[in-house]
């Protein structure tokens, strides 16, 4: 009877405690012995690794409840390499080669409280002859060899302006780790 009593009061106290912690850690992309780096996740949003993987992405959000394939404003993360300057053109260069007509504006870069020094380069572009990018923000942050880019893109541009305070969240709660950086609680091999 202890053991019964034992076992029942355990598995309500786990419940709890796991029914009480709703929310995720913020997402860790790695990539290992080379560098990480993680965002912050807006409220009402969500994220998946698998769902990312799936169109060869490292990290997709979306509001939560829906997902990549349903939901009309996603923000999504991949990687390019070189300069930044050269990462910005090749990515519009091959957007207008998809899309002829689309207008691309530079926005107001986003502040990253995490890097003081520099800031995340904007391009926001309408004009996608697909109408799942009726409109999108392309988010450059450049950390020398590697430029992450965090875009979000829309079908339905009503909810643009909650949908850019989202990326804003996203993006100012960027930190990214490599071998250099002090104090890593593991270090690089």
């Amino acid at each position: 009877m202890k053991n019964i009593i034992f076992a029942s009061t355990f598995l309500i106290c786990l419940c709890m405690i796991g029914c009480a912690h709703t929310s995720k850690p913020p997402p860790l992309v790695l990539e290992p012995n080379k560098y990480s780096y993680t965002f912050g996740v807006p409220n009402g949003w969500d994220f998946s690794f698998e769902q990312a993987y799936e169109f060869g992405l490292r990290l997709v959000f979306f509001p939560r409840g829906g997902n990549i394939h349903v939901s009309n404003s996603i923000i999504y993360v991949k990687e390019t390499q070189g300069n930044l300057s050269s990462a910005i053109d090749r990515v519009m260069s091959n957007a207008k080669d998809h899309s002829p007509y689309l207008r691309i504006e530079i926005s107001p870069s986003i502040q990253i409280p995490a890097m003081p020094n520099a800031s995340a380069q904007v391009r926001t572009l309408t004009g996608s002859k697909d109408p799942r990018q009726a409109m999108e923000a392309l988010v450059f942050i450049d950390h020398g060899e590697t430029i992450v880019l965090v875009v979000l893109t829309t079908k339905n541009t009503a909810d643009w302006q909650k949908d850019y305070k989202a990326l804003e969240t996203v993006v100012a709660g960027h930190r990214y780790f490599d071998c250099n950086t002090p104090n890593l609680a593991v270090p690089c091999r």
